[in-house]
């Protein structure tokens, strides 16, 4: 798979899914240190922020523009014009969206609300590993074979 498919894939899986870079790694069979420098440089965070803004308000905007519609067709039935059939159908396919996107978007924001609350305070394993790695220049296959080394 070319290097840009696999980072699609990547934040596709880390901000639709909320998937930890570990399992990431797992899942695509990719380096984590990979992982680390494509969501650095490409700044996965404010990516998935936008994603997930955009998402989370999708219901609003589509509930407001339905009702807007309905208060058209209602206008023009006082006035005694005529309504196009295809403003009717329109709303009705609009109201049926409208509950299944705004359970979406609870799901959405429930799991970004849990992964939140599960984050760990201090140094991770995953922190003291991008540190090791981008600030000390230490491999984790060194330290794996320092160990060996030492028994």
């Amino acid at each position: 798979m070319k290097k840009q498919t696999l980072a699609q894939d990547a934040f596709k899986l880390y901000a639709e899914n909320f998937m930890t870079l570990e399992d990431i790694a797992k899942q695509l069979h990719l380096n984590e240190r990979t992982l680390r420098r494509w969501k650095k440089s490409d700044d996965w965070e404010t990516k998935r922020a936008e994603y997930l803004r955009t998402k989370t308000t999708l219901h609003s905007d589509l509930y407001d523009f339905t009702r807007s519609l309905i208060n058209s067709i209602e206008k023009d039935m006082e006035n005694n014009s005529k309504v196009e059939p295809a403003r009717y159908y329109a709303v009705t396919k609009m109201l049926k969206l409208i509950g299944p996107v705004k359970s979406y978007e609870d799901k959405v924001i429930s799991e970004k609300q849990k992964l939140q609350e599960k984050k760990p305070k201090g140094l991770t394993p995953d922190v003291i590993r991008e540190i090791e790695e981008q600030i000390l220049d230490i491999t984790h296959e060194e330290i794996c074979e320092h160990d060996l080394n030492t028994d």
